[in-house]
């Protein structure tokens, strides 16, 4: 028989198995890393007789088929001709007569795993010692740990028994999984155009452990084409788990249905649906406590029996795991991360990987062992979140407000909070003096992360303690906020601003996030191949720098799609510019009547803002008449009303309809109307961003880096809004439509430079005057494209 060699480190052996009863209010340590690390230093560098520090672990536990080694590091180990005593440290900004043990169960379970490693191999007697130092003050409060050879080696016989009964059942598992992989066939018998040179470049991207760029125009099939090359490399034992994110139910959608068609071969392969925590919970609103919500008590011994039973299923879709959390009476947005460390492919939105809040701590909060495979759908749309992900706000309205309120009920929270505030009324007396709308700061005040990081410890166990005190919730956004803005000053470096800002209320604190390619970056050293797919990556070093892509391989293909069923035409001489817009906002009505005129059919009419939208709909109103129903999206719409919106446009009435709506909204993206169900777009301008604080700062710092701050922070964002709504008409081989263009800046550079390759033709204008003959012409099919 086979022996399999593990090693595991003591921390992650813990992590994975020892668990509290119930699910309680999981937060996280306030307390920044380095200064966590510096307290341990200052911890051991006592010097008492007979102490070590850091003192290095390696035990080696044995059943066949087995050898487990586990590896760590005791805080502090000091050794007396009687006995021996291992010390572990923890660092916190807590009071330490608040401290009680018994509240951090995971800081008991660590000692007496090191208690056990120390007894095993000495004879001599061994105790513990629970040491917490406040890194504020530096005093220190120490917790005597005293427990049994016999309860120390049962409290690690069953870890590691568990560990093991996982990795066996994992083995086996693999087993089948590898043999249905090895015997996986493309699921369609013939490949689109462009097809296998994406399939080529992500085996590419696996084998050099490099990332991937991958610019495909809709209708290639990107997603089999990423997940087919990626499920093979399983097989191929290169990498132990796949990610797809995606921030869309049409992607997600999309690896349903690819992943279902593939079992039909025979695939087994253990595929979880996440979903977000808000759409499943049970109780909203209410505090994860076991004290309030009854989904967390005894969480751990109810899922035990629903672990085998919905992995049984291997495709694991929401309502699945709904049905089964509610029959038990569990959470099921965590007994869906419980599935995830048993699962192949793991599909979510972004922040499970990325947003330093919610990220899945079960895979990459430890050693990066480069495992992992990240497919990361619509890549483009990663830019924006990440910076929003990387950023963080604070405003003194709403630490007043709380300040307040817990002056009589929790006044522990209030003097922290205070000495919080001090630095908001400093900076509001600062702007007033200046008599400006805020301030930009090259670095906050040197007292000021201790302050926060204090508050933050001091809420964490207000949170632990008080789940049915009536500022229960408002104490949770407040601690959301306050690790969150901890986590980014951790982070802070020249791809961040900070600013001040004067609202009506208060000042705002912004910590933003201008480049969050080197903080992605973090992630992704996590993943032995990131690769990244979207209709638009242009230019790729925008895309290179800003998602901390690691020396990737770069590939663009144009659509599949029949180019005698596509138009794409400029119609010139109208400014869309905002002085120019009542102008030229005749002209705008005039070609939307136009090409409705020129053939009925249901239509897409975008513009840069609501503003301008209502601006053109009573134009658009009188120039079409009867000729087509117009229909208006709304700021704000719900998921029914925009279902909705899209049942009227794509219409199969006898007459036209026209829909009205906003570039870079929901329905410029991940739309899918395909044939008659939308046959033209008409795009009202390059859709640049409003200029805003932020906007202005993103300039600033690109116009520093290489003299491109404009293209970066305007142009780009605004044509890749162009291109990803022009997208929306062509959706198959056999749809046919029109893309028209109207603003002259999408005849000059940059603008030009942007626009993908494929919308200019040989023989076909791109740019005239006499657009409606060629419209005519079109659909009238005279014209060979």
């Amino acid at each position: 028989m086979a022996i399999h060699q593990i090693t595991i480190g003591a921390t992650d052996l813990l992590n994975r198995l020892f668990h509290p009863k119930d699910l309680g209010a999981a937060f996280t340590p306030a307390t920044r890393g380095q200064e966590g690390s510096a307290g341990h230093h200052l911890v051991s560098t006592r010097h008492l007789p007979g102490y070590r520090a850091e003192v290095p672990i390696d035990f080696l536990y044995e059943r066949d088929p087995f050898r487990l080694r586990i590896r760590g590091r005791i805080d502090g180990l000091l050794e007396s001709t009687e006995r021996l005593l291992v010390e572990e440290v923890k660092t916190t900004y807590l009071p330490l007569d608040a401290l009680e043990p018994a509240e951090f169960p995971q800081h008991l379970a660590q000692i007496k795993l090191y208690l056990h490693f120390v007894m095993a191999k000495s004879g001599k007697p061994v105790a513990g010692q629970l040491t917490y130092l406040n890194l504020e003050d530096l005093s220190e409060r120490s917790f005597p740990v005293e427990l049994s050879r016999e309860a120390a080696a049962e409290f690690f016989t069953g870890l590691a028994e568990s560990f093991l009964g996982e990795v066996e059942t994992a083995i086996n598992w693999q087993a089948a999984r590898d043999q249905s992989l090895r015997r996986l066939r493309f699921p369609y018998e013939a490949l689109r155009s462009g097809q296998s040179e994406l399939m080529s470049a992500v085996e590419q991207a696996i084998q050099s452990e490099r990332d991937l760029l991958a610019e495909a125009a809709t209708g290639i099939g990107k997603t089999v084409a990423v997940l087919y090359p990626a499920l093979q490399s399983l097989a191929a034992g290169k990498v132990n788990r796949l990610f797809f994110l995606t921030a869309k139910t049409v992607g997600k959608d999309i690896v349903r249905k690819t992943i279902a068609s593939l079992r039909e071969q025979g695939l087994r392969l253990r595929t979880l649906f996440i979903e977000a925590k808000e759409r499943v919970c049970f109780e909203p609103g209410a505090p994860c406590h076991p004290e309030v919500c009854p989904y967390t008590t005894d969480y751990y011994a109810r899922i035990e029996p629903l672990l085998p039973e919905l992995l049984a299923a291997e495709l694991i879709l929401p309502e699945q795991v709904l049905e089964a959390a509610r029959r038990a009476r569990v959470c099921p947005f965590e007994l869906s991360l419980d599935l995830a460390l048993h699962a192949d492919l793991i599909v979510g939105d972004y922040n499970y990987i990325f947003d330093p809040g919610v990220f899945l701590r079960r895979f990459f909060n430890g050693p990066k062992k480069r495992d992992a495979v990240f497919l990361i759908d619509e890549a483009h749309n990663l830019v924006a979140r990440g910076r929003e992900m990387y950023s963080a706000t604070l405003r003194q309205a709403e630490l007043s407000s709380l300040e307040w309120s817990a002056r009589q009920s929790a006044p522990r929270l209030a003097a922290p909070l205070q000495e919080v505030l001090e630095f908001f009324d400093q900076w509001e007396r600062e702007i007033w003096r200046e008599g400006r709308p805020g301030l930009r700061l090259s670095e906050l005040p040197e007292l000021m992360e201790t302050k926060l990081e204090r508050l933050a410890a001091v809420i964490e166990l207000f949170l632990r303690r008080q789940a049915d005190h009536p500022l229960w919730e408002r104490v949770r956004l407040c601690y959301f906020e306050l690790t969150a803005a901890v986590r980014v000053i951790a982070k802070l470096g020249p791809e961040y601003a900070i600013y001040l800002k004067q609202e009506t209320d208060g000042v705002m604190l912004r910590l933003f996030c201008i480049n969050p390619g080197p903080v992605l970056q973090e992630k992704l050293d996590y993943c032995r191949s990131a690769v990244f797919f979207s209709a638009t990556l242009t230019p790729p070093d925008y895309f290179r720098e800003l998602l901390g892509a690691r020396d990737p391989i770069q590939l663009r293909l144009a659509s599949p799609f029949p180019r005698e069923n596509r138009l794409y035409l400029h119609v010139p001489g109208i400014d869309t510019r905002f002085h120019a817009r009542q102008e030229t906002a005749a002209q705008v009505a005039q070609c939307a009547a136009a090409l409705v005129q020129a053939h009925p059919g249901n239509y897409l009419m975008f513009f840069p803002s609501y503003a301008y939208l209502q601006m053109l709909w009573p134009l658009l109103l009188r120039g079409l008449g009867r000729n087509a129903a117009i229909h208006v999206q709304s700021p704000g719409m719900s998921g029914k009303a925009r279902t909705a919106f899209l049942q009227k446009v794509s219409g199969k009435g006898p007459g036209s309809n026209l829909g009205l709506a906003v570039l870079g909204g929901v329905f410029g993206e991940a739309v899918d109307l395909p044939g008659e169900d939308l046959v033209g777009v008409i795009i009202v301008g390059p859709g640049l961003p409003l200029l805003d604080d932020e906007q202005e700062l993103i300039r600033m710092h690109f116009d520093e880096w290489d003299g491109k701050g404009t293209f970066y922070a305007a142009v780009i964002p605004g044509m890749i809004r162009v291109i990803q709504s022009a997208g929306r008409v062509f959706r198959s081989p056999e749809d046919r439509g029109v893309v028209l263009l109207l603003d002259d800046r999408f005849c000059r550079e940059p603008f030009y430079d942007l626009l993908p390759p494929d919308w200019f033709l040989p023989g076909r204008p791109f740019s005239s005057a006499d657009y409606r003959e060629i419209l005519a012409d079109f659909w009238s099919g005279s014209v060979t494209l």
